[in-house]
């Protein structure tokens, strides 16, 4: 078998296939020489690898690729050795082999795939090779860490080591049972033992015994972690016996797992404080430095090279972030001061003193700026040569409240150099002598300061002698009351006085006893003077309206006197039943004239209490709608005779009784409605009343005017409230004083509100005021009675006597005569005398008593009276021509009963004597008069019938008020026009000119 396997077995070679061309035959053997030689080549260097790397993964799987890789090549070699020797068998078996190779290679290869893909990608592989990288490199600067750790160490040790050394205060380390195991030369010269004596010892032999426990029980504590160090002051026996004071500071220390290694004390001599007080204060400033932030930086560049925890903190770093910064990193130094400059100066105060004591302005961490204390010295240090030691305690909180008090200073100076304030302070006894005073004191008084406190009795030399024992005696006031003020003049250096207004203070000690006295001096020269004219002012403004007052009074007097009879005598006169119609016609135009009159005194006294500020009011319970009727009453008429449309609108709402002043809603409301109707010519005037903001107790009325009328300028809006001015409208009409609308706008701000208008030129006008009044709670009130006239007593009452004292005839004479004439007994007397008499003799009920009269006034003679033991039984009423408030609280405090004044009305003079002695009349009814024709009835049309120069002259007469002028063209009114006549004649006896004017305007051919 295995000879045939080798052997040709008669087969012919390869070659014939190729017909043994040679250039055929040679590209087969190159083909294959070269595939074989490849094929052999690469197991080789596969098998090369695996040896070279024998982590390498699957190393099988490698040996069974080499082993199909090179039976591949050797198939190629047969294929070669064919061609000449047909061992097709061997050729054969070798491709079986191979085939056998490739599929266990094959077979490995399925189970091998899974892991495989395991492995990490190309990507993967190289992010851990970065990973490894950076995992390298922070080993080596860990290491490098480690090693500048470990230098820095070495570094602290070594600075531990000097400090310990050089250190001024005793320091050592002790072990856990107390031996000394290192101490420092300080320590060994505070305790008077040598280094090896004090190693051989332990503390507590040399503690103090009564110390000892004290000292023991921290140790303990220490071992026991409860706390981390101590300080006590304890004494130590010197080794010549000798008490040694010590300030001792002790804390542990502890190896990494927390055994106690051994301690470290600090001890500080204090034997001095203790022996001597006075160098407390010395060691308070150690103990502070101690306390203090401490810097070392190297001098060559000014790195900082050490910090301790205070001063870490102090400057807001953590520890050890400072070391190897600049030390600019917390100097801030302005452009004046450079670093360098910064350094010398210390340098050389190092130099010249041994240390540097300054103040720095430094930096923290997060910029804020602060003042720090500093204690610069300089050493050598044996790593970093040259070193500045500072010490520094942050004074900020000082600094800040040096440069307040600088300011306070400055401020303080100021004042107390240019303020006109004098400031001063002086004794509390004796002669007062001046112990500080201000330096402007020169330019108040023109003295220098030394003045007043070289000389004690220089300030009382110069006091006014009229001022000089007030002062003097107004001293002890601030010994009772701690405070005093008072005026007076001083002299100043150009021999002037000045008027200086001066403020003590006593200042006390603890125990009350007088120290010193403070004050400040005004000059008040100027307020004086003002002071004095303003009081000039006042007496001569008191004077003038003392003599206003005075003048008005006497006017009210002298012009009511006569038109009290006037008006009393017209109306008697009325009641005559004979008189004839004509008779009847001219006494109504008296008491109409003197009505007017009336009216404008009261106007005018009036105006003269509201500037005076006199006016008030008199609140009274009365029914609003009854008022608003007699206002529409008497205004109707008026308006119906220019054809004009009264309306008044009320609220539905609108309370019937309020609570106000009636006399002066009633003025002002016949004031706007008059003025409304005479400036009207056509259309209508419409008052308003509507209630607002009602409820049980209160509500606000809200009053309007509204006409459609001439209406006012914007220009003179502004000036309708004042005294005596009109608009244009009524200087055309040339009628009334200009006081109506004054006095309706002070009523109505006495109560508590303003006049309004809104008017339009050629349109009309609206006034309108609102108050607010009370609501009575329970409301009384008589009906309206019809208009009657008492013509006698009703029978069955006793007889009354009535008294008139009255000095002037005419008045004494009407009362007699309307008191008589129902039925009274009347006696009369011409002043106060007589009437004393009377009184005395005859014993009235009543006494109507003039208060102005000759020898002895009404006043003398009510006091008098009710003086007697039966003053009281006889009922006094005051008769008066005043008007004004205080005059009527006079009377009623003299005495009287009641007062009415002059010009009376009949109706009230009867209603008094009811009153107060309860008297019944008989009445007879006053119907009304007959409607009398005027002007207000005509029209222009009715007028037109005269000549163009009959009514130019008409109307210029009435414009000059000359009545003679217009009477005679009356008459020249043809008999036919009688109703005319008779119009205009009642118009001019009723002063109705405007009336007239109006009538006539349209008709002038060039109206004004």
């Amino acid at each position: 078998m295995i000879t045939q396997f080798f052997s040709s077995g008669g087969f012919i070679p390869h070659g014939h296939c190729y017909l043994w061309q040679t250039n055929l035959v040679g590209l087969h053997i190159l083909s294959d020489g070269l595939i074989a030689l490849a094929y052999y080549s690469i197991p080789i260097m596969l098998i090369y690898f695996v040896r070279q790397r024998q982590d390498t993964p699957f190393p099988k799987v490698v040996f069974l690729f080499s082993a199909f890789i090179i039976a591949c090549g050797t198939t190629h070699i047969m294929e070669i050795w064919t061609l000449w020797y047909p061992t097709y068998w061997l050729s054969g078996g070798i491709k079986a082999i191979t085939a056998l190779i490739s599929i266990y290679t094959a077979f490995e290869l399925v189970f091998l795939i899974p892991s495989a893909l395991a492995f990490p990608s190309p990507a993967q592989l190289i992010a851990a090779n970065q990973a490894l990288e950076n995992e390298i490199d922070e080993r080596k600067r860990t290491e490098n860490k480690r090693e500048q750790i470990e230098v820095a160490l070495r570094n602290s040790e070594e600075q531990f080591r000097k400090a310990f050394e050089n250190a001024s205060i005793g320091k050592a380390l002790v072990s856990v049972d107390g031996h000394w195991v290192k101490v420092n030369p300080a320590l060994c010269q505070i305790l008077g033992y040598s280094s090896e004596e004090l190693l051989a010892l332990t503390f507590q032999d040399i503690t103090h015994p009564d110390d000892l426990d004290l000292d023991l029980s921290y140790v303990h504590q220490l071992l026991a972690g409860t706390i981390s160090s101590y300080q006590i002051e304890k004494r130590y026996f010197h080794k010549q016996g000798n008490i040694v004071w010590s300030l001792l500071d002790v804390s542990l220390v502890q190896d990494g797992q927390g055994n106690p290694l051994h301690f470290i004390s600090q001890l500080q001599e204090i034997t001095a404080r203790k022996e001597a007080q006075k160098t407390l204060e010395l060691q308070s400033v150690i103990m502070h430095n101690m306390a203090g932030g401490v810097c070392l930086v190297k001098a060559s560049d000014m790195t900082i090279v050490y910090t301790n925890p205070k001063f870490d903190e102090m400057f807001g770093y953590a520890e050890g972030e400072l070391a190897g910064q600049s030390v600019s990193i917390i100097n801030y130094l302005d452009t004046e001061i450079t670093p360098d400059k910064s350094v010398e100066d210390v340098v050389t105060q190092i130099e010249q003193q041994g240390e540097a004591k300054y103040e720095v302005y430094n930096k923290k961490k997060d910029g804020r700026l602060f003042w720090c204390r500093a204690f610069t010295s300089m050493f050598e240090h044996p790593e970093y040569g040259t070193v500045f030691v500072a010490v520094h305690e942050d004074v900020t909180e000082l600094k800040q409240a040096e440069q307040a008090l600088q300011a306070t200073t400055n401020r303080l100076n100021f004042l107390l150099n240019y303020s006109p304030v004098i400031i001063f302070s002086c004794k509390p006894d004796g002669n007062y002598a001046a112990t500080f005073i201000s330096e402007n004191v020169k330019d108040v008084l023109g003295y220098e300061s030394m003045a007043f406190l070289a000389d004690a009795e220089f300030w009382v030399d110069n006091l006014h002698p009229d001022d000089l024992e007030r002062v003097l005696n107004g001293l002890a006031n601030p010994f009772v009351n701690d405070f005093y003020f008072h005026e007076y003049r001083i002299r100043r250096s150009d021999g002037v006085y000045r008027w200086m207004l001066n403020h003590l203070r006593l200042i006390r000690d603890r125990a009350g006893r007088p120290v010193e006295m403070l004050g400040y001096l005004i000059d008040i020269s100027d307020r004086k003077q003002a002071e004095w004219e303003l009081q000039q002012a006042k007496e001569a403004a008191e004077t003038a309206n003392r003599a206003k007052s005075m003048f008005l009074s006497n006017m009210s007097h002298e012009l009511r006197t006569p038109l009290n009879a006037i008006l009393g005598f017209t109306q008697l006169m009325s009641y005559d039943p004979a008189l004839t119609p004509e008779l009847q016609n001219d006494l109504a135009i008296v008491n109409r004239s003197g009505e007017h009159l009336l009216e404008l005194i009261n106007d005018i006294l009036d105006l003269s209490k509201i500037e005076s500020g006199e006016m008030t009011l008199y609140l009274s319970d009365f029914d609003l709608k009854k008022l608003l009727n007699s206002i529409e009453e008497m205004f109707q008429s008026k308006a119906q005779s220019k054809r004009l449309k009264l309306i008044v609108e009320r609220d539905p709402n609108l309370p019937q009784f309020v609570h106000t002043d009636e006399k002066k809603l009633y003025q002002v409301l016949v004031n706007l409605l008059g003025n409304a109707i005479k400036f009207t010519n056509q259309g209508s005037v419409t008052l308003r009343v509507r209630s607002e903001q009602s409820d049980q107790t209160s509500c606000r009325l809200c009053f309007e005017v509204e006409d459609t009328g001439v209406g006012i300028a914007p220009t003179e809006v502004d000036s309708l409230f004042k005294a005596f001015v009109q608009a244009e409208a009524g200087n055309k009409l040339n009628q009334g004083t200009g006081l109506g609308l004054a006095i309706s706008q002070r009523f109505v701000q006495l109560m508590g509100s303003q006049i309004r208008v809104q008017s339009t030129l050629n349109q009309g006008s609206i006034f309108y005021f609102e108050v607010g009044i009370k609501l009575p709670q329970a409301v009384c009130l008589a009906s309206e009675l019809p208009k009657q006239r008492v013509i006698g007593i009703a029978p069955g009452q006793p007889t009354y006597r009535i008294l008139v004292v009255e000095d002037v005839e005419e008045n004494r004479r009407l009362l007699v005569k309307l008191l008589t004439s129902v039925g009274f007994e009347v006696r009369e007397a011409t002043q106060g005398v007589e009437a004393l008499s009377l009184w005395e003799s005859w014993f009235p009920d009543l006494i109507w008593m003039d208060l102005r009269m000759p020898i002895v006034d009404g006043y003398t003679a009510t006091k008098r009276i009710r003086e007697h033991p039966n003053g009281q039984e006889t009922v006094i009423i005051a008769l008066t021509a005043s008007v004004f408030e205080e005059d009527r609280e006079k009377v009623l405090m003299a005495g009287c009963d009641d007062f009415i004044s002059k010009p009376f009305q009949e109706r009230l003079v009867f209603d008094k004597l009811a009153q107060h002695l309860g008297v019944e009349y008989i009445y007879t009814v006053v119907g009304k008069n007959p409607q009398k024709l005027g002007v207000d009835t005509l029209s222009p049309e009715d007028i037109a019938v005269m000549s163009s120069e009959w009514l130019e002259e008409m109307f210029e007469a009435a414009y000059e008020i000359d009545t003679e002028v217009m009477n005679e063209l009356i008459k020249q009114i043809p008999a036919s026009q009688s109703t005319l006549s008779s119009a205009l004649i009642d118009s001019v006896n009723n002063f109705k000119y405007d009336q007239i004017m109006e009538l006539i305007l349209p008709l002038l051919p060039n109206p004004v």
